[in-house]
């Protein structure tokens, strides 16, 4: 991607870049539903019962707060990202801001997805770098998506007041 067109001049991050990133957002936003699905199932007490189907007794994690934030955490941050790339014409990156936002952006998309999906099964919820395995790959994963989500929020709130003081 060395060679890759990053931003066309009026109109932000090019096709293809924003193109790729929202492809990223999509993908959040499916493993978004499939976290509501699930949370879903432990509302109905592990019971997935869906006409004409028979009845199905399906066990999930009893984590109902952590179920329903892999649901909302992915979706919210698919969201999040959308947003900055539709404003991007306005926000207007210059070629290395695109980058940083690109990839801050993806780190902060995965981060928070498998951290969201990590913490349902780790004791302390990833919010210390102590205990088991799941808890310190949720850790892991928050810690690197804060430092993507503040990243591409330094970059899109720079630029916003670059653009107000004109």
């Amino acid at each position: 991607m060395k060679n890759e067109t990053w931003v066309v001049a009026g109109q932000g991050l090019s096709s293809r870049i924003g193109g790729k990133l929202l492809v990223h957002c999509f993908v959040m936003m499916f493993l978004g539903f499939c976290g509501g699905f699930v949370w879903l199932i432990a509302l109905a007490d592990n019971v997935l019962h869906i006409l004409p189907m028979p009845r199905f007794e399906v066990p999930v994690p009893d984590q109902k707060e952590l179920l329903r934030n892999a649901h909302v955490g992915p979706l919210m941050n698919a969201m999040y990202v959308m947003a900055m790339v539709l404003l991007s014409p306005r926000l207007q990156f210059s070629e290395r801001q695109a980058r940083w936002f690109y990839y801050a952006a993806i780190v902060m998309l995965w981060g928070n997805a498998v951290g969201y999906a990590s913490a349902v099964y780790a004791p302390e919820r990833g919010l210390q770098p102590i205990g088991d395995w799941p808890n310190l790959v949720s850790y892991g994963t928050f810690y690197v998506a804060v430092i993507g989500a503040t990243i591409t929020t330094g970059i899109c709130l720079t630029n916003a007041l670059r653009a107000a003081r004109r």
